[in-house]
């Protein structure tokens, strides 16, 4: 046995259970001391809620109101809802709730709880050609790696936490602290700053300042570092053969600045880790990860929140109630969206009842739990003031910042023959590749380029595209001067792997051959641009957001400086760091 794992087991034979300490208030100590058993372990607990209006006969409601009332749960996590509807349900929540609740949200490019609007055929001129109906969208986290400053970090910590905060979310699962020097891996990607600990770190630091001074929880995930995996942890359990000197260099530089600039919580990983654990157990799960790593050797006293419990990673291997008592064992706080609730609600007060977990230790993450609701300001107001919404969510000065982020972010990588600006004259085709049929891509990126040129034409194509339809859009297209091709490859979670289809695939690996100028741009996994044939344009804006389609129509129009740089390698083809400065020519023409 390698002897850093030693000296990590014996360190953890010396440490007591008197984490948290420090967690405490008249608040805190009254309200812990009122708390039964069971109140307790259901402050441990963070349940699923969907936060769209139902009448309060609803089932979703009535669940809801179950999760208070039998289990006592802490905290919420919202999946989906909307800008109004989340404040009215979750006060509603709150007025029900003996304790104040947590609002727990995945809230990594922004507070974007929308429900866009897009002017159509028949409306009045007057009313504007677009509304985003919720919060400011910002770009991935990988883009702002790309402009290079922590300062745009911390103003999306600081403007989501605004936002956030006017619709009753206190906590935000963010920021991402994964260091992605994996190419292949299926389920972090552009969600990180880049490949470089330090970048990251810098980047991490700033958001969780940001975030923080506007009193939003910030969370550092996926601990012990999930970038370096090439499988998707919804689906499986990887297992990484890293030694503690490998993650003291790599994974862990992130999470000790986030510790560093005061992050009160640290989501695990479902991951196994080997030469820490030899029991092959997942992070979350795991007291040499948490407890010997996390909570001793870097020293964070905050809340520890398991990822999400439904996620295969757990689910093939353990029970709810023996995952739920493992994690606290293991050293962690709060149980997030856990398979079964009841089961594991009940095995938890079993497993303090029967001796196995013992009341202090329960008592421990209790407080950190209530000391977070205090520091949030729950302990004063817990519920929201619906009419201050309209002056926070979605202003235009957040909007514009997301916008110059996003400008920030474009990267240019290659511009044979002088490409780009585009040329006034110029018939363009746009082209669109997605897995999936998608109706709305590439609409805002042909309105940024369309008044620029001659001409421009908009077609899409996906996995669902047959070889005659791409025969057809292939003598279409060349007859244009120049050709845009807009990939959309998405990391999306329970996804497991990113591919086309063979015809899609034939299309793409035409490119390079192509009798026009080809301009290939990634919006989403810039590591697509490794698999493409070289065009005589190579960039992107490392998403695919509406911010990004315009970010890029003003770029390669001239409308916009290009200045970012690759956070990332894209092996084979381009090195971090790479990126061509392009001044703006002013109006594009």
């Amino acid at each position: 046995m390698p002897t850093a794992r030693n000296n990590l087991m014996l360190a953890l034979l010396l440490v007591p259970w008197g984490y948290g300490a420090a967690q405490t208030s008249r608040w805190v100590d009254s309200t812990l001391s009122s708390l039964s058993l069971e109140e307790k372990v259901g402050q441990l607990f963070v349940a699923e809620l969907v936060p769209l209006y139902t009448n309060e006969d609803h089932p979703a409601y009535r669940y809801a109101l179950d999760m208070v009332r039998q289990y006592h749960v802490g905290t919420f996590i919202l999946g989906g809802g909307s800008v109004l509807d989340i404040p009215i349900i979750t006060n509603k929540l709150q007025n029900a709730s003996r304790v104040p609740l947590l609002i727990n949200a995945d809230l990594e490019a922004g507070m974007t709880y929308t429900h866009p609007w897009r002017l159509s055929r028949g409306w009045t001129e007057r009313l504007p050609r677009y509304i985003a109906g919720g919060g400011t969208q910002f770009p991935s986290q990988m883009a702002i790696g790309a402009t290079g400053d922590p300062a745009y970090a911390h103003e999306l910590g600081r403007i989501t936490a605004l936002e956030a905060g006017a619709i009753g979310i206190h906590w935000s699962n963010s920021p991402v602290a994964d260091v992605n020097n994996n190419a292949d891996n299926p389920i972090i990607n552009t969600r990180s700053y880049g490949e470089d600990p330090a970048l990251v770190a810098s980047m991490v630091e700033a958001y969780v300042r940001g975030a923080q001074s506007e009193r939003m929880i910030a969370t550092l995930k996926h601990f012990p570092g999930h970038g370096d995996t090439r499988e998707d942890s919804h689906m499986g359990l990887p297992s990484l053969p890293f030694t503690l000197g490998r993650l003291d260099s790599v994974e862990l530089v992130p999470f000790r600045a986030g510790i560093a600039s005061g992050a009160r919580a640290v989501m695990t990983s479902h991951l196994a880790l080997p030469q820490i654990d030899p029991t092959g157990r997942p992070a979350t799960l795991s007291r040499p990860v948490i407890t010997g790593i996390l909570r001793t050797r870097l020293a964070f006293d905050g809340i520890v929140i398991t990822d999400g419990m439904r996620m295969q990673g757990i689910t093939d291997h353990f029970s709810s109630a023996e995952a739920a008592i493992n994690a606290i064992e293991a050293g962690a706080d709060a149980i997030l969206a856990i398979a079964d609730i009841d089961s594991a609600f009940r095995g938890v007060v079993a497993a303090v009842r029967a001796g196995r977990i013992s009341e202090e230790r329960v008592n421990i993450s209790v407080r950190r739990i209530l000391a977070a609701k205090e520091w949030a300001g729950l302990a004063l107001k817990r519920t929201v003031a619906v009419d201050s919404i309209f002056s926070v969510v979605g202003a235009e000065r957040f909007r514009l910042k997301a916008e110059e982020i996003s400008n920030a972010s474009v990267t240019l990588f290659r511009n044979a023959g002088n490409v780009i600006p585009l040329k006034p004259t110029a018939s363009v085709t746009l082209v669109t590749v997605s897995e999936d049929p998608q109706p709305g891509l590439g609409v805002d990126l042909l309105e940024g380029v369309e008044p620029f040129v001659r001409s421009a034409s908009l077609l899409r194509v996906s996995n669902e595209t047959g070889s005659e339809r791409f025969r057809e859009i292939s003598a279409s297209a060349g007859k244009s001067d120049v050709l845009l091709v807009g990939v959309y490859l998405s990391v999306v979670a329970w996804k497991g792997d990113r591919s086309f289809s063979k015809p899609l695939q034939d299309f793409l690996g035409s490119l390079g051959r192509f009798p026009v100028p080809v301009i290939a741009v990634a919006f989403g996994d810039p590591y697509v641009l490794g698999k493409l044939p070289v065009t005589q344009v190579v960039m992107t804006p490392f998403n695919g957001t509406i911010l990004a389609e315009r970010s890029v129509a003003g770029a390669i129009t001239g409308r916009i400086r290009i200045a970012g740089r690759s956070p990332v390698t894209v092996p084979g083809r381009y090195t971090r760091g790479e990126g061509i400065v392009m001044e703006a020519r002013g109006n594009g023409n």
